[in-house]
């Protein structure tokens, strides 16, 4: 007996759901050329922030220790999986509800999300670009909305007949060749899915770019002769590579990191982007007076020049999170100074533009060193640093160095910013730490020394001495470089003549205050990274 033959009206969720993401696909491409075009923010970005700030600390804390550097990919992958979630299942409704019941809801749920999308991606910045944002992602929603309707109500428009379970139904017989429209539904997905990112690489190659033009990244001197009647900048002087004739091994990283090399970790998806004109730092709170420093103000303070490192605290040995350069800035303290300190000022409330805050100790925003930086290695602030502003304190972990600075309140009480929240250090005291750059992996021997060397670093406290250990024997004495200031990572070398043979090297420090690196290993969190450096080498 043949079987009775099933009655098909309605799309099936696997189809429904490839339709979906098809329309996911070109609504993300699209999205992405208006980013390009600096039209509007890109969702997929604003919804991974959002993930990343509304984590809660104890799993914040384990995805950045299980992922690292790669928990920041993470969030942004988290946001386009759930734009792509969200037109699956749109695309499942639309098969499954009534096409008049559809037509009345679809602008109940799409005007929402692109009220959302406007007043989340805004930011606060003005209404009149949170109405624009609302429609320019309404638009977007309402026409793939439309186009992803039109696609699967095209494919169940077939009169209802008797189709064999056995037949493919794309070659159901109807008035609309499915096997055809699938087809054209597939050419439009790749049309538009490459052609935006396309279009989007032309504009930036044509001239256009996701950023306004600031003056981020560009020669120092020429940004401050732009700006009337500025303080002279001291001469910059090269930084220089063969301090006391020291000789660092091939392999050990050079003293001064360049621009480019200089780690970035923030909490963001992709960097503001500051018109140094339309910028300005308020400083209020327990003080004589509020001020409002404008980038002319700022250029217009007494600089300094100052050679420093900047660690996160996040470092372990593999993952090159340490990085040294010149500052250019203002003493945080001259500024304090002139807003007028009041009695009772505990901390000092750091926040960024970027919605990222930490807070530095009174005590230690008067010290010398403690900057309002605006300079690195002879040019502003590179944008992924912080331009126009940002916080340079020296012997505290990155965290502590807030970029995109807009706001210091002076405050009678303790503040916990965004990673003392999530269960960090407050203090973020930067640990005694020795790093061995080379020999690595097998060594071939030549019959002369086989030097041994890499960097060491303790905040602001400086570096006395760096010892060498091979095979578990006895500590011996390397040679330091005299890097001054104590604010500079130290190079080191110790000469060594091998064997052939496998060895077991490992390195410590001692401070500049007399205080041995300590040896018992801890991870990252919460209060930064302990423990040795130690690598096998083989000589042949």
């Amino acid at each position: 007996m043949e079987p009775e033959p099933e009655r098909r009206t309605a799309l099936g969720v696997r189809m429904a759901g490839t339709i979906g993401i098809a329309v996911g696909i070109m609504s993300v491409a699209t999205w992405w050329l208006m980013y390009t075009a600096g039209l509007a923010p890109f969702p997929p970005f604003d919804l991974g922030d959002l993930v990343i700030r509304q984590t809660p600390g104890p799993i914040a804390t384990w995805t950045i220790e299980t992922l690292g550097d790669r928990a920041q990919p993470a969030a942004l992958g988290g946001g386009l999986l759930a734009f792509s979630g969200f037109w699956i299942v749109f695309g499942v409704l639309v098969g499954r509800v009534p096409a008049a019941r559809f037509n009345s809801l679809m602008p109940l749920v799409l005007l929402p999300i692109a009220i959302g999308l406007g007043r989340w991606s805004d930011d606060g910045q003005s209404t009149a670009r949170f109405l624009w944002l609302t429609v320019a992602f309404g638009i977007t929603l309402g026409g793939f909305g439309a186009l992803l309707a039109f696609w699967v109500r095209r494919l169940t428009e077939v009169q209802p007949v008797l189709v064999p379970e056995t037949s493919s139904w794309l070659d159901g017989p109807g008035d609309f060749q499915r096997r055809e429209l699938v087809r054209q539904i597939g050419i439009v997905t790749l049309a538009v899915g490459v052609g935006a990112p396309v279009v989007g690489r032309l504009l930036r190659a044509a001239g256009g770019t996701v950023n306004a033009a600031t003056s981020a990244g560009l020669p120092l001197a020429d940004v401050r002769a732009s700006v009337v009647s500025p303080v002279p900048l001291p001469p910059t002087q090269p930084v220089d590579e063969s301090v006391d004739d020291f000789a660092a091994p091939t392999g050990v990283r050079p003293r001064v990191t360049m621009n480019d090399d200089f780690y970035v970790v923030d909490i963001s998806t992709r960097d503001p982007n500051l018109d140094e004109l339309g910028w300005a730092l308020r400083v209020h709170g327990l003080v004589e007076r509020e001020l409002l420093i404008t980038w002319q103000n700022l250029l217009s303070f007494p600089s300094v020049e100052l050679d420093g490192t900047l660690m996160c605290i996040s470092y372990e040995y593999d993952n090159g999170l340490i990085s040294s350069t010149r500052w250019t800035g203002v003493r945080l303290r001259d500024v304090l100074e002139q807003a007028g300190i009041v009695d009772g000022t505990v901390d000092l409330i750091c926040r960024g533009t970027n919605g990222y805050s930490d807070s530095i100790p009174l005590v230690k925003a008067m010290e010398p060193t403690t900057l309002l930086a605006y300079g690195m290695n002879g040019t502003t602030l590179p944008q992924s640093h912080g331009f126009p502003c940002r916080l340079y304190v020296p012997g505290l972990y990155g965290e502590k160095h807030v970029k995109w600075l807009q706001e210091i309140e002076l405050s009678s009480q303790d503040y916990r910013g965004f990673w003392q929240e999530r269960g960090w250090t407050d203090t973020a005291i930067v640990n005694t730490t020795a790093i061995i750059d080379s020999p690595s992996g097998t060594v071939v021997r030549d019959g002369t020394e086989t030097p041994i060397g890499g960097i060491a670093f303790a905040g602001d406290r400086g570096i006395l001495s760096v010892q060498v250990q091979i095979d578990g024997g006895e500590w011996r004495e390397a040679v330091v470089e005299n890097n001054e200031p104590p604010l500079f990572w130290q190079r080191w070398r110790y000469d060594w003549r091998p064997e052939p043979g496998r060895y077991r090297i490992s390195v410590r420090a001692i401070d500049g205050e007399g205080h041995p690196q300590t040896e018992t290993a801890q991870p990252p969190h919460p209060n930064g990274m302990t423990g040795l450096h130690r690598v096998t080498v083989k000589i042949n």
